[in-house]
């Protein structure tokens, strides 16, 4: 922090010096060679560290020492859980709209980066209500494909029960 603050204050240091020389100076032909001078000053003085930098490399961690970067786990947590409402709560409405209404339900899985890699689906089949189905159907077959199709999950993947 030291070299990046002694080269601002280089800077701030010559803007002054020019500053009160510009005020002091009465106005003519010598004003002029006198801006022109502290203004190459500046100039060379910004740009004084760029060969060491270029040289050496440039890194974020020069300007800016000990910084630590922390995951807030509990917020990770927490933004998984949205996720994984999120899709249980889209799986509900798509079997809603073909007449199947499910109760109790979950997702397990790794919801932390942008495509979930789901690998159990639960449902529990006492609260299910099934709407405009012939009597003859196979429930579970009828729920595991399209939960599969849903999720785009294997079979294998969706357990079902009844309580």
């Amino acid at each position: 922090m030291s070299a990046l603050g002694g080269w601002i204050l280089g800077i701030l240091g010559i803007v002054v010096i020019g500053a009160v020389i510009d005020l002091v100076l009465p106005s003519g032909r010598m004003n002029k060679y006198v801006k022109s001078v502290f203004a190459a000053v500046t100039v060379l003085v910004v740009i004084l560290p760029l060969p060491n930098l270029l040289k050496n490399g440039c890194s974020a961690d020069e300007f800016i020492p000990n910084i630590k970067v922390e995951t807030d786990d509990k917020y990770l947590e927490y933004t998984q859980n949205i996720k994984k409402n999120y899709i249980i709560k889209g799986l509900k409405a798509a079997l809603s709209n073909d007449g199947i209404t499910l109760g109790e339900m979950s997702i397990e899985g790794d919801f932390s980066s942008v495509a979930p890699v789901i690998t159990a689906v639960k449902i529990n089949l006492s609260q299910v209500v099934i709407v405009g189905q012939s009597e003859h159907i196979n429930k579970y077959e009828l729920i595991r494909s399209k939960v599969c199709r849903y999720l785009s999950v294997d079979e294998d993947v969706v357990a079902i029960y009844e309580n």
